[in-house]
């Protein structure tokens, strides 16, 4: 449910045909994770070097210097120039363009540490509720429309909209995603901004980010790829490309 957060909190369960009381049975998980799949970020394969080194190459400028660096060579050659001092010049320019790709190569495989280290900020486990009863399971077999109880301390194990607050105040750090400096206090009520971005979503906890003060019920909005963290993590590769 990609705008959870303009609903109310019934909207949303009974767009996902759970009680809040009782969870997913064990048919509706096993339909859920058959529609959305793992709760969990792919590993990234990464790009082989040979590949990073030969992308440097495959520009424009790049290949006229190389040509350049031929053309100079011959010229000099061909003008009875020694073999040496017929290098010199060449050999300058594919030097400068071996330094350039060094400088790409490291770039890029940064930019790709950068990106799996998201996966750093999957939560382990979390406590959900299935056919009434509140049970700890891997936060890779969560499904869109779980319940989930949070506490103080708690990694947020998917994208959750807030069902219940179950203490008088509820905060949460999001920094990993908004880079906010202090804790945000959420809500239940929906959020009816048109065009909402992370920080205005009050009423939603995001995957990754920890539960700094109260006590909650929530419901599963977002797992794996399809989580605010994830969609980031999708962006990063795709600016690679």
């Amino acid at each position: 449910m990609e705008d959870a957060h303009a609903h109310d909190v019934l909207e949303v369960l009974n767009f996902y045909r759970v009680d809040p009381k009782t969870g997913l049975s064990a048919q509706q998980v096993v339909q859920a994770r058959a529609q959305y799949g793992r709760n969990e970020l792919a590993p990234d394969e990464g790009t082989p070097l040979w590949k990073l080194i030969l992308k440097q190459f495959d520009d424009l400028l790049v290949k006229i210097l190389l040509v350049a660096a031929v053309v100079d060579f011959i010229i000099a050659a061909s003008s009875g120039e020694s073999f040496l001092s017929a290098l010199v010049e060449p050999l300058v320019i594919m030097l400068i363009l071996v330094a350039n790709a060094t400088v790409g190569v490291v770039t890029e495989r940064n930019a790709e540490q950068a990106i799996e280290e998201l996966k750093a900020y999957e939560a382990a486990a979390a406590t959900v509720l299935r056919d009434g009863l509140l049970q700890q399971v891997p936060a890779a077999e969560l499904v869109p429309g779980d319940i989930v109880e949070l506490t103080v301390g708690d990694q947020v194990p998917a994208d959750l909209r807030v069902v219940q607050l179950m203490s008088n105040l509820l905060r949460v750090d999001q920094s990993i995603l908004t880079g906010e400096s202090h804790s945000v206090e959420k809500h239940v009520e929906p959020v009816l901004l048109a065009k909402a971005v992370y920080q205005d979503k009050v009423n939603l906890l995001f995957s990754g980010t920890h539960v700094t003060s109260g006590h909650c019920r929530t419901v599963v909005v977002g797992t794996g790829a399809a989580t605010a963290i994830g969609k980031i993590r999708d962006a990063m590769t795709a600016s690679q490309e």
